[in-house]
């Protein structure tokens, strides 16, 4: 397996498990049961699920107004992506 096929295969993973726990978590506060730690979904944002953890909070319409989350969400996704110009621009 190359790295390009690894990176590729982790990427697609990792957001596919941070849309779900987004929505298993939605879905938990529907029913005031047990929910995900907030630690945890901004844990998985972190390890680059963020495409995915935006995905589920605007179709499942969670956490979009919960001002305590959405700003560590939003500094994720501009650390992501500032990290990925920097290192285009060193790589080009």
């Amino acid at each position: 397996m190359t790295i390009e096929m690894f990176l590729c295969a982790y990427l697609f993973l990792i957001n596919l498990l941070t849309f779900i726990l987004f929505g298993l978590d939605k879905a938990k506060a529907s029913t005031h049961s047990w929910r995900i730690p907030e630690k945890t979904l901004l844990l998985l944002s972190f390890a680059a699920g963020f495409p995915g953890g935006w995905l589920a909070m605007l179709l499942f319409r969670h956490k979009i107004k919960d001002f305590s989350f959405l700003p560590y969400m939003i500094l994720i996704t501009l650390s992501w992506l500032i990290g990925i110009i920097v290192f285009l621009r060193l790589n080009s």
